[in-house]
């Protein structure tokens, strides 16, 4: 099990199952030194399952998750009360806060971001953000 340090936030309140932290952590060792990707699923303030993405981005730098995945997932969770509660990514060289271009594609104001930085790979760290017009929320991370 990777050992996280959740950094203290402003703002209450992301449940995140802790197989869906050591998920998205491993997913983001695995595909380093490039970003990895993926959807966050659960519903209200509860994830419960990351789902992992290809990330169609070329650089090391940047993500794109793969549309198709995208709409393959809402199939799947049609009915289901489970819903896309927004993304995963990783940034293995730099703090897990969003960038310039995070805050820029960011298309929804409900849709939540969670970035796992690698700069230590032993211990990564795990914060989420709600992005809205520009301005950057952090979300304290409950893990479950």
């Amino acid at each position: 099990m990777n050992v996280h340090r959740i950094e203290p936030a402003r703002i209450p309140g992301l449940c995140i199952s802790r197989t869906v932290l050591d998920d998205i952590a491993a997913h983001a060792a695995a595909e380093a030194p490039r970003e990895c990707c993926g959807m966050l699923v659960g519903a209200g303030n509860q994830i419960d399952e990351s789902v992992r993405t290809d990330n169609l981005e070329q650089g090391e730098t940047r993500f794109l998750v793969d549309p198709a995945a995208q709409v393959a997932l809402m199939k799947r969770l049609r009915g289901t009360g489970r819903e896309i509660l927004g993304a995963y990514h990783s940034h293995p060289k730099s703090e897990p806060v969003p960038s310039r271009s995070d805050i820029a594609e960011t298309f929804s104001d409900d849709f939540l971001c969670v970035i796992v930085s690698l700069l230590e790979p032993e211990r990564p760290v795990t914060r989420a953000f709600r992005i809205k017009r520009g301005r950057v929320e952090e979300l304290t991370i409950l893990p479950t």
